[in-house]
């Protein structure tokens, strides 16, 4: 019998914890939640640190298409309208779960919930979203998933670098709000999330 979605998942599951944990030389801790109403499947954060929480929704594929003679990922996934959740802190990793070598193929891709929610080809029906992740695994790729691409022996790595990007966002945003405070005369103009920059008018007579 071919291994069903149960299996898929706790394999794929577990495989992304071998590769955070390792691959950051042990600084990250991944722990799985009881419950999954949120739809995080693993919880990441630093070790000994409990400032920032990651929730990662891990999805995997166990054959890839090949529709112009290049390898590419594809994963349909269902959410339902009320339990789709897009926040800064919660991304989707999605992986090909190759049952030759029995482990994730080199490629996989580490991708905000904002934007597969938004690019995964949104369709809602009734009730329930419907995304479809495809991704060239292609060497010579240029769409729009190719700035997510990570090889597994770096997915440790990326984490750590998420979570420090989104440590300093945090610090400008704290910092930003201070000033506003102390200084009413300062107005934001166009500030984004990374935005290292505010926009200073004189104060009104």
């Amino acid at each position: 019998m071919p291994i069903s979605l149960v299996q898929q998942g706790i394999l794929a599951e577990f495989l992304f914890n071998v590769l955070a944990v390792l691959g950051s030389d042990g600084l990250l801790e991944v722990a799985r939640q009881s419950t999954d109403d949120d739809r995080r499947d693993a919880d990441v954060h630093r070790r000994s640190d409990f400032g920032l929480n990651l929730g990662y929704q891990i999805k995997s594929a166990l054959h890839v298409d090949h529709p112009w003679a290049v390898d590419r990922l594809h994963i349909r996934f269902t959410v339902l309208k009320d339990r789709l959740v897009t926040h800064p802190l919660f991304w989707y990793f999605f992986a090909y779960l190759d049952p030759q070598i029995m482990r994730f193929a080199d490629t996989v891709f580490i991708v905000p919930s904002a934007e597969v929610h938004k690019h995964a080809i949104p369709h809602l029906h009734g009730d329930t979203w419907h995304f479809d992740f495809d991704a060239s695994l292609g060497p010579d790729s240029h769409d729009r998933w190719l700035p997510y691409r990570v090889s597994t022996l770096e997915v440790g790595k990326r984490i750590l670098a998420i979570i420090a990007d989104l440590e300093r966002d945090q610090a400008l945003g704290l910092s930003l709000s201070a000033l506003r405070e102390h200084f009413p005369f300062l107005a934001a103009g166009g500030l984004g999330a990374g935005s290292n920059a505010i926009w200073v008018r004189r104060a009104a007579a």
